[in-house]
């Protein structure tokens, strides 16, 4: 299973459609989709979105593609066992939430996803997941 540029324009695409439903209300953002091992495959950054976002989503695509966990998780994980991120050695990685890995039926990490400037109270996190659930309904597909 391998994310195509197909697949990846797609996602985009849908993430516009995510953003513009009521709970978003249209609000601008940055998405972004990496390979496994978090180099970028796609970008989309909405008009007006901030700057900010657009290193943020890549940056949330990379964390969950090289620590195999959503940066939600990442961050609870530093949290809980006071962990500082710059412990990974990573000057890219972030633990902001709105980063989902994506997994094949193997198990085996084959991107993610990440996106930035919806809302740092779960709504980066809510949309990221329902761009990667499309991506995996596209590739089950296939």
């Amino acid at each position: 299973m391998q994310l195509t540029t197909h697949i990846v324009r797609q996602a985009l695409d849908h993430a516009l459609s995510v953003s513009a439903a009521d709970h978003f209300n249209g609000k601008p953002f940055s998405a972004a989709v990496s390979d496994a091992e978090g180099n970028l495959l796609g970008f989309l950054r909405k008009e007006v979105a901030p700057a900010m976002t657009i290193e943020l989503a890549q940056r949330k695509a990379y964390t969950s593609a090289r620590m195999r966990v959503t940066t939600k998780a990442l961050l609870e994980r530093l949290k809980k066992e006071n962990l500082e991120i710059h412990y990974f050695a990573d000057a890219r990685f972030t633990a902001i939430p709105g980063g989902i890995p994506l997994f094949d039926a193997d198990d085996v990490c084959i991107g993610a996803v990440g996106m930035a400037g919806l809302s740092a109270d779960g709504g980066n996190h809510n949309a990221a997941e329902m761009v990667a659930r499309f991506i995996m309904n596209e590739l089950s597909k296939n």
